[in-house]
């Protein structure tokens, strides 16, 4: 059984997981979490000021186990060592199971709530620029408005409730982890006889 150890941030304590029978554990943590269980995953990554933060998250009826890590925390290697390990033992457990990529649904309402909120106070800008309200900063009022406009309504319309996540089986989540910089991973649908 191999144990993968990562700070999820820099002001977290250095957490160790590990998949043993098909169960995800996490020392110190709350009970095992059989993999055969999980029924929804969603997986996401973002990137503000060059700093990644990645984080899979695994619901089943017992509640939602969260991975994450910044790439300030440290062991972001093993964070994505873990996060391959537990995409590759979905796939051999529950090999139907989709993973979705992109925000968790709370995030995205949250999101949305935002993206509206930003873009009904940018169109207000823009009116009250338009028809002077503001006095002598209309023009400020204007071009503050379009910005919360054009920065804040892509974010409400990529999280609408009614928009589908992107989907892809388990296996693809431990590529693209590669693709990332983890660890390589072996190819599931390749037998270990093969040359």
């Amino acid at each position: 059984m191999r144990e993968y150890t990562f700070k999820p941030a820099p002001v977290r304590k250095a957490q160790t997981w590990a998949i043993k029978d098909h169960h995800l554990m996490r020392r110190g943590g709350a009970a095992a979490l059989d993999l055969a269980s999980v029924t929804s995953v969603s997986w996401n990554t973002v990137t503000y000021r060059g700093t990644r933060s990645a984080w899979l998250h695994l619901k089943s009826d017992a509640g939602v186990t969260k991975i994450e890590c910044t790439d300030q925390g440290g062991g972001r290697d093993a964070f994505l060592a873990l996060v391959s390990a537990t995409a590759l033992e979905l796939a051999r457990v529950q090999p139907d199971l989709e993973i979705q990529h992109g925000y968790s649904a709370p995030w995205r309402i949250a999101l949305f709530v935002l993206g509206i909120a930003g873009t009904l106070i940018g169109f207000f800008l823009v009116f009250a620029g338009l028809t002077n309200m503001t006095g002598k900063g209309s023009v400020q009022a204007t071009i503050a408005g379009l910005a919360l406009v054009i920065l804040m309504f892509p974010v409400a319309w990529t999280c609408r409730p009614n928009f589908k996540a992107r989907t892809f089986p388990s296996k693809e989540l431990a590529r693209e982890v590669a693709s990332l910089g983890g660890p390589a991973m072996p190819d599931p649908d390749r037998n270990p006889g093969d040359a």
